[in-house]
């Protein structure tokens, strides 16, 4: 079996070009014949179902009401733990911790409350036995593969939780938060597993399902909160953590939410959420701000095209569907539109979000929080993965420039598109030959590196001590794409933050990764979940962040050994050109127009 599928599956908000750029240079393609472009490796990951169990077809019967009362020691045992909700029994695990799977934290999403605002629980069966992932929320479909959670139902809102033991020793707890666009993956998928990181840091760590898609994030004007439901949901499981992890050995009062890609953007879109306050106490965001947050008549635009192929009118209707039905009706959407994933996510809907949520942070929403921040080197180099026209030099800055619009809109009021490619020409001259690499480099800029800075910027005025920027530099040898210059592309630190490199084989190979990176990167994740600051003894002082000297710690290796060292405001001329900009989701802005392919063309 190829990896193909896979590579799509890791692709985080960049699939999101392929269908716009084959166009543009003449490819006629669909979602489904993009997901067949690219080379893969046959490879034999290890069976995640080893010392995590396998996952059932079966839900648990959840009963109504609202998050139960604060748990506390009341007859847990390591293996065995007792809420307010019932009792759940969690299995030991390979990593000498105890995992806790599928455990269900809402109602099912169903009937009436599928595109509403999560409904808690007050109790299920007891006991519980969690000792299965649950079903991956619905998603287009990807192929079967061992590393990943290919099951998809709509009753899909459970979280996982590895521990040391289910004790009173009220350990910090780090809340892991998935990647994908908000269409894709699962917290089921073995790169994303908590074992690693809760044994070696005696740390608890949460991961949570949440819905992604039409399912999650479309907006009806009737149903408030619906077009930020995905992210209601991975709040309300924070809730859950607040009220119960005491009795999985965890500490509610020290909650760092963490996550990758479009769980970045979650993370960051969660600090500037009101609704949130009190439920963490840090952040860590890898790779994504809150650029795309959606304009109302972006999002409004979006559901229309949802009941329009679905071939329904209403909201009634459409919850007369079946999940099938929702979701193909979504990979119709996803088919006409010009920027896959950008098509969901949270929305300024005047209920969950008042204002976009860089500005509240900027006002001091989450005035009291750490953070941890960065982006990979070469972010958009993946999207070569999926894209062959992308390998060529026919991909210039220019053509991506007439290719997205949303770029366009990105450029400096006081500047043009030609000081852009001017300014990125200028800081590559070693891509003299390779046109397409410096388009890309624009690509990771205003797509992940300038708006994750953005909450850098505006966090670091309220934590001035406490906030810290890293880039990650270490190019994986990627030996599924022999042919590609990939670099250190988006995700590539995804195997040394939880520890699994053998979940993403195609990226990481048979060898793993640098021992001495992994544990670097590891410590100073720990370090940060439990006091605020990432700094160890195995690693450079890490300095903390400021607007003057900008200082930022790379992460890098050479063979095993980490070579990481801080350098202040690395390719500070194009962060600059930028300047101005405040990726807030509102300038520049997503547009309704976007949602077709037909303007690929200048305004």
């Amino acid at each position: 079996m190829t990896r193909k599928t896979v590579a799509r599956h890791r692709l985080g908000r960049f699939y999101g070009l392929i269908p716009a750029v084959a166009l543009m240079f003449g490819f006629g393609l669909s979602c489904t014949e993009v997901t067949q472009i690219g080379a893969g490796t046959d490879s034999g990951a290890k069976d995640l179902n080893d010392s995590h169990g396998q996952r059932g077809d079966e839900g648990d019967s959840l009963a109504d009401g609202e998050t139960g009362a604060d748990d506390r020691d009341t007859g847990s045992s390591p293996t065995h733990a007792v809420t307010s909700l019932g009792e759940v029994n969690g299995l030991a695990t390979d990593e000498g911790v105890v995992a806790f799977l599928g455990i269900p934290y809402a109602k099912p999403p169903v009937g009436e409350l599928r595109f509403a605002p999560p409904v808690p629980l007050d109790s299920w069966e007891s006991p519980l036995d969690a000792v299965e992932f649950g079903p991956a929320c619905p998603q287009p479909e990807i192929e079967p593969d061992p590393a990943m959670n290919w099951e998809r139902d709509e009753d899909c809102l459970t979280l996982n939780v590895w521990t040391p033991a289910a004790d009173d020793k009220e350990r910090p707890v780090m809340f892991w938060i998935h990647g994908g666009g908000w269409i894709w993956e699962s917290s089921g998928d073995l790169l994303y597993h908590g074992g690693r990181m809760a044994a070696r840091g005696d740390v608890v760590v949460v991961s949570v399902e949440y819905r992604l898609g039409a399912f999650g994030f479309s907006h009806f004007e009737g149903e408030p909160g619906s077009g930020n439901a995905g992210l209601l949901d991975q709040v309300l499981a924070l809730r859950w953590v607040k009220d119960h992890i005491r009795a999985f050995g965890g500490d509610p009062g020290n909650v760092t939410i963490w996550g990758e890609s479009a769980g970045s953007y979650s993370v960051c879109s969660i600090m500037g959420m009101p609704g949130a306050a009190g439920l963490f106490h840090k952040g860590i965001a890898q790779s994504g701000g809150t650029a795309m947050t959606r304009l109302p008549d972006y999002a409004s635009k979006a559901t229309q095209l949802l009941l329009d192929f679905a071939g329904v009118k209403t909201l009634k209707e459409l919850r007369a569907l079946s999940w099938q039905e929702v979701l193909a009706a979504q990979e119709r959407v996803m088919e006409t539109s010009l920027l896959t994933e950008s098509i969901y996510g949270p929305v300024i809907d005047g209920v969950v979000f008042s204002e976009p949520p860089l500005s509240a942070i900027s006002k001091g929403e989450s005035a009291d929080i750490p953070m941890i921040l960065g982006s990979t080197r070469d972010e958009a180099r993946w999207w070569m993965v999926e894209i062959p026209v992308l390998r060529t030099p026919a991909a210039t800055p220019l053509a991506m420039m007439t290719a997205f619009p949303y770029y366009r809109r990105s450029v400096p009021p006081n500047k043009a598109v030609w000081d852009a490619i001017f300014v990125y020409r200028k800081a590559y001259p070693g891509l003299a030959l390779s046109s397409n690499l410096v388009a890309l480099a624009m690509g990771t800029d205003v797509v992940l590196r300038v708006p994750t800075l953005r909450h850098a910027e505006a966090q670091v005025v309220h934590q001035p001590q406490n906030v810290f920027v890293y880039r990650f530099d270490w190019a994986p040898p990627s030996p599924g794409y022999p042919d590609l210059d990939l670099g250190a592309m988006h995700g590539a630190e995804l195997g040394f933050t939880m520890g699994y490199p053998e979940g993403w084989l195609e990226v990481y190979g048979d060898s793993g990764v640098p021992q001495g990176l992994r544990d670097q990167i590891m410590d100073a994740w720990i370090a940060f979940a439990k006091t605020g600051d990432p700094n160890h003894g195995n690693m450079p002082e890490w300095h903390p962040y400021d607007l003057e000297e900008r200082p930022t710690m790379l992460l890098d290796a050479k063979e095993k050994s980490a070579t990481s060292r801080m350098k202040n405001d690395p390719d500070g001329d194009t962060r600059a050109f930028w300047d101005g900009v405040p990726f807030d989701g509102v300038q520049p802005a997503l547009r309704p127009e976007d949602l077709s392919k037909v303007n690929l063309i200048w305004p």
